[in-house]
């Protein structure tokens, strides 16, 4: 497994733990960035009503702006907000390609308040955690160097466990688990010595011990996901979806075709009583959750080399 692979497996699998905990918006933000790189990244959430909530940014320089001016009420003209407002869907856009294709554009704001941000280049991923608020995940550059097709397209196949993910968080919105801008700094922070001498257990995210752990049982889970009404090759299909990958890349990985893949997605998908990729992930969730990781005696879906289906980011 390479590199990348490596840290795409260890991010999911810190986010996964991470649901339910001011870390999550962070660990949220690592994955992404481990598929696609950006110098700058926020997250923000946006009410039908009209507000803003803030819930996570890195950002390192001109961070007032967003807090003074933005969230102050400068979010009404970001063509982002604008397009939402007009009922933009889920997916991942350039904000050159939503002011184009949505026919939103606000000269000042452009020219005033975005040239002030420093950012050249701007990726926006929308997610609709309900139909009355959406979370959108910025990613900004501050060179001209465009978000290439490829790196969009990789995060448009990661879109459906983002959107799980969230929804498993932010069950009812965003509200009741915003990450305020003090916590951001103290999220990952080591436990003071004072504390560590007390008899109390502090949950700590980032200890290697509790991501190798989350990650084994995340593999424990994958393998075991769907045997009692999955065949082996649904199986091993359906753990590949739960891990983002598209029909092509199923195809590839089983030596398969793409048209196979479609049959096989159809009937796991009945048999599941499910309809999307998102529900899938959401229904791996829900056994991730409850999995219990003593030995079984069913049989485990393998590749077709015979090894194990485990995580293939």
């Amino acid at each position: 497994m390479s590199i990348g692979n490596e840290n795409k497996q260890q991010a999911l699998a810190e986010a996964i733990e991470a649901i339910g905990s001011v870390a999550f918006a962070r660990r949220l933000a690592k994955l992404v960035s481990s598929y696609v790189d950006s110098d700058c990244c926020i997250i923000l959430s946006y009410q039908a009503a009209g507000s803003a909530v803030y819930l996570y940014d890195n950002l390192a320089d001109r961070r007032e702006l967003l807090f003074s001016e933005y969230l102050n009420g400068i979010y009404a003209q970001d063509p982002f907000y604008r397009a939402l407002r007009h009922g933009l869907n889920d997916g991942v856009y350039s904000l050159s390609a939503v002011m184009q294709q949505q026919g939103v554009n606000d000269p000042d704001y452009m020219a005033d308040f975005y040239q002030a941000t420093g950012w050249q280049q701007e990726l926006g991923i929308v997610l609709a955690l309900n139909e009355q608020q959406w979370l959108t995940l910025f990613l900004g550059r501050l060179t001209a160097t465009p978000f290439s097709g490829a790196e969009q397209q990789e995060l448009r196949q990661l879109l459906p466990i983002l959107s799980a993910l969230c929804r498993q968080h932010w069950p009812k919105g965003t509200e009741t688990l915003a990450q305020s801008p003090a916590q951001r700094s103290i999220v990952d922070a080591p436990v003071p010595p004072s504390l560590a001498r007390l008899n109390t257990t502090v949950p700590n995210t980032t200890s290697p011990n509790t991501t190798a752990s989350m990650r084994v049982r995340v593999e424990q889970a994958l393998i075991s996901f769907g045997q009692s009404r999955l065949t082996p090759r649904e199986q091993q299909v359906a753990m590949l979806l739960v891990q983002g990958q598209d029909n092509a890349a199923i195809a590839q990985q089983l030596g398969i075709g793409e048209g196979t893949v479609k049959n096989h997605r159809k009937h796991l998908y009945a048999k599941l009583a499910i309809d999307s990729q998102a529900a899938l992930f959401a229904r791996f969730m829900n056994h991730l959750i409850t999995y219990d990781s003593a030995p079984s005696t069913k049989r485990p879906a393998q590749h077709p080399a015979g090894k194990k289906c485990g995580l293939v980011f």
